[in-house]
């Protein structure tokens, strides 16, 4: 994975390294390729799989730096698709050649890729390309939640939508048409716990504390605390499982 490491620094150099959004997105792909290693190392994959997890997780958001340079936002609905922006430019461009990534694996590192962002994955992804969405699915919500611990989060003051708790409480993701507030958003952050995949992934979270961490960066905690401790209770259920 070295030379593949180095071929992404190359990448992130063509952009401004001295802008500290751009920075942030160079190490967060760093981390989730590491934590998509050991996803798929727990998930049981063998030594080739588990290297195109790496580059996956290496390249899943390989979009970025071109978003934020273009538009100066990391967010989709206001600038385009990080998802599809990726896909676009490593196949339609053929940028993936200098990831010396098997052809017959394009594929499943294709729909991982393009996948990685969406609400949810799609039904007709195949079963070995959706085990790998999964992966760097789970990998990049973990180095989310560790991003979220370095926040100082600020409340608005406004209550949390009732579509947002609705959603909350029925352990499901929330749709961020639904979010309308800051306060929806911090739901919205730790809600993602109901998406992750594997026991991996729930034990990371109990080991780390990252949830109550995040917490700790929340000005008006009180109003929160009902969240936070249930969505600490699904996780420790989780892990029993």
């Amino acid at each position: 994975m070295d030379e593949r490491k180095e071929q992404f620094r190359k990448h992130f150099e063509k952009y401004d390294i001295t802008e500290p959004a751009i920075i942030r997105k160079y190490y967060h792909s760093i981390r989730v390729m590491d934590l998509a290693i050991l996803i798929a190392k727990y998930a049981s994959f063998n030594d080739c799989d588990t290297e195109v997890a790496a580059i996956a997780g290496l390249l899943h958001d390989y979009g970025r730096f071109e978003q934020w340079t273009k538009y100066k936002t990391y967010k989709d609905k206001d600038s385009i698709d990080h998802g599809d922006l990726a896909v676009e430019r490593l196949f339609k461009d053929n940028e993936i050649v200098d990831y010396k990534l098997d052809f017959n694996d394009y594929d499943e590192v294709y729909d991982a890729i393009k996948y990685h962002n969406k609400y949810s994955i799609p039904d007709s992804l195949s079963k070995h390309n959706e085990l790998l969405c999964k992966v760097i699915r789970d990998a990049d919500k973990l180095d989310i939640f560790y991003l979220r611990t370095y926040n100082n989060l600020l409340i608005d003051n406004q209550e949390i939508s009732n579509n947002v708790r609705e959603q909350f409480f029925n352990e499901q993701c929330i749709n961020k048409v639904d979010v309308k507030n800051y306060s929806d958003g911090i739901i919205l952050i730790i809600a993602m716990v109901y998406d992750l995949n594997f026991k991996y992934s729930f034990e990371y979270l109990e080991k780390t504390s990252l949830i109550w961490k995040i917490f700790s960066q929340i000005e008006d905690q009180e109003r929160f605390r009902e969240y936070f401790e249930y969505i600490d209770k699904y996780i420790k259920e989780r892990v029993k499982c």
